[in-house]
């Protein structure tokens, strides 16, 4: 019989490093510096989180501690003691395996995030409006390609949001609009593919990360 640890071993809390790396980070960002900006906001959640869990495994500790030598003479309140001290170490049990899958997930962010700033450099606020307006002509250029597979038409928000950009970029997006140029579009949303992040190899210290 195949125990119950031996299949929880292949249960995955969070995500996995496909999901991660794809369907969030790409998928938000688009462009290196929109993965980056993603991968901050991904990275900064597991920081809160881990912090929160750290803080919180430590008074679960307390407890159990006060638990394991805490006595009295009814005998009710001794096994009621005795089952919250069992409860207490299942809840350890659960709150180990969450800190180890946070920082699982917190150490891809990171090397996503590394990754990515090594690729973009130093950020000037010169810099950082031009990569940011680049993003969004980016995902607008996305969303005409979606309008047009899903719907067969622009949809009124995106036109709405093109025609709030600087007229250069603007133009540059209205060109996919016109129906001669849509399947170039089409064409391009299909067989865009980012390059893959070359992630630092070495094992990351989280808990000098942490400080």
């Amino acid at each position: 019989m195949i125990t119950l640890q031996e299949l929880f071993k292949d249960h995955q809390l969070y995500h996995s490093e496909l999901q991660q790396d794809y369907f969030i980070t790409t998928k938000a960002g688009g462009t290196p510096y929109g993965m980056y900006k993603q991968s901050l906001r991904e990275l900064h959640k597991r920081y809160r989180g881990l912090k929160q869990l750290y803080a919180e495994k430590e008074l679960l500790q307390i407890d159990i501690d006060e638990l394991a030598v805490k006595k009295s003479r009814d005998k009710f309140e001794r096994r009621r003691v005795k089952i919250n001290h069992a409860q207490k170490i299942m809840s350890m049990e659960e709150m180990d395996l969450n800190i180890q899958e946070t920082e699982r997930e917190f150490k891809r962010f990171y090397m996503q995030a590394t990754a990515l700033k090594r690729q973009i450099g130093e950020l000037t606020p010169e810099k950082q409006n031009k990569l940011d307006a680049d993003m969004w002509e980016y995902k607008f250029k996305e969303q005409i390609a979606i309008d047009f597979i899903c719907n067969g038409r622009i949809q009124h928000n995106t036109l709405e949001n093109i025609m709030c950009l600087p007229i250069g970029r603007r133009e540059r997006l209205l060109y996919f609009v016109r129906p001669e140029h849509q399947d170039e579009l089409i064409t391009w949303y299909e067989t865009k593919q980012p390059e893959p992040l070359e992630l630092p190899e070495k094992e990351i210290d989280i808990k000098l990360l942490m400080g």
